[in-house]
């Protein structure tokens, strides 16, 4: 009896043993996959503290975000948008900028500037700014580049592989070139019926995206942006022209723009027409992007180029400007191509006709406008 009870505890004394090794064993497994998803999900909101920042990174109540769209491969920027978003209204705005946008950085600026890149030049494409700068500062640097002729403030970024940026944007329309959030991108924030859930979103969406801000920053914004009507979603694009290949911004205008929108009450009705120079402008579309010559026929000095600035702020590709050879008109003719182009263009003219051209237009143009008496202004 005495040597049963003695087998009976010290089995019972080595499966206690077992039991609490396992145990042990179980919770250092489990305090260890724990750690790694602390680091992991740590990792992915403090990366925007792994380097020094260049700009005064700004999440407050009036969020400027500028969002970049990227090559994985080369890092070439392939889109644009600023997105502003009060979320004291809920207003939701978004502004397309071309990636071929070329600025001239002033000579205080690029001295400052060249001391971190070699790399740059003084005029400088925002569509080549990972080539001038290394890492994801590279997109702060972006921003102050930007601002050169663009003052407005943009409080940080956001940068997503064109992939991924394409699932999340949309061009609006064949006749607009301005992008807007897209249909599945807006049913998945209509989806979420609390904050907590609009913040699930928000970290899902983190993993895909590069930013200078936390995910805890940027949550921030999840009660507010829930309550959004897309309905009332806005989307308008920066004002300039196209020129040399590149982007040329109209800097009075545009901020003209993003100030407007920073003083609007709150939207209560969706959006009649975007604004700026891709916007669909009534009847534009036909002759927007078609290159544009004045030739002065009245003998009056400056005012091809004088037409030239009105039609350029308002997003036309005014090739060139030159004297008529031949006797004054008085008035203005739209010599065109194509028979559908350039009716827009008459509402610039107090009694301009259009003519389908009978030969090649100067410069090589697909409208010319040769400006009568009749239109001095």
């Amino acid at each position: 009896m005495k040597k049963k009870s003695v087998a009976r505890i010290i089995a019972g004394s080595f499966f206690k043993t077992l039991g609490a090794l396992i145990l042990l064993v179980a919770a250092g497994v489990l305090s260890y996959y724990l750690t790694m998803l602390y680091y992991r999900q740590t990792a992915r909101t403090e990366r925007s503290t792994a380097y020094t920042h260049v700009i005064t990174v700004n999440t407050g109540n009036e969020s400027s975000n500028l969002i970049y769209s990227y090559d994985e491969t080369t890092g070439k920027i392939q889109a644009m948008v600023l997105e502003l978003f009060d979320a004291t209204t809920k207003n939701m705005n978004y502004i397309t900028i071309p990636a071929d946008t070329r600025i001239s950085i002033s000579p205080s600026t690029y001295a400052e500037l060249i001391k971190v890149s070699g790399q740059l030049p003084q005029l400088a494409s925002m569509a080549d700014i990972n080539s001038y700068f290394s890492g994801d500062v590279a997109y702060e640097y972006g921003i102050l580049i930007l601002q050169e002729e663009f003052p407005v403030d943009i409080g940080y970024f956001t940068a997503l592989p064109s992939d991924k940026f394409d699932e999340y944007f949309q061009i609006r329309s064949k006749s607009e070139k301005i992008y807007a959030p897209s249909d599945s991108l807006l049913d998945r924030a209509a989806a979420c019926r609390s904050e907590r859930e609009m913040k699930d979103l928000i970290g899902d969406i983190w993993d895909d995206l590069v930013s200078d801000t936390t995910l805890s920053q940027k949550s921030h914004y999840a009660d507010a942006l829930r309550q959004v009507n897309r309905e009332y979603i806005r989307t308008d694009s920066v004002y300039g022209s196209q020129a040399d290949g590149y982007f040329a911004l109209d800097s009075k205008k545009s901020r003209k723009l993003v100030n407007n929108i920073w003083e609007s009450q709150a939207y209560t009705s969706p959006q009649k027409a975007s604004r700026g120079a891709l916007a669909n402008r009534e009847g534009a579309s036909a002759s927007a992007d078609r290159r544009i010559q004045i030739t002065n026929a009245t003998g009056i000095n400056g005012l091809a180029s004088a037409y030239q600035q009105k039609l350029l702020a308002d997003g036309f590709n005014v090739v060139g400007v030159g004297n008529y050879i031949g006797e004054k008109r008085t008035q203005t003719v739209i010599y065109v191509k194509k028979k559908k182009w350039g009716k827009n263009l008459t509402s610039y003219f107090k009694n301009a006709r259009r003519e389908k051209a009978s030969s090649a237009l100067t410069n090589g143009a697909d409208i010319e406008i040769v400006l009568g008496t009749d239109d001095a202004l």
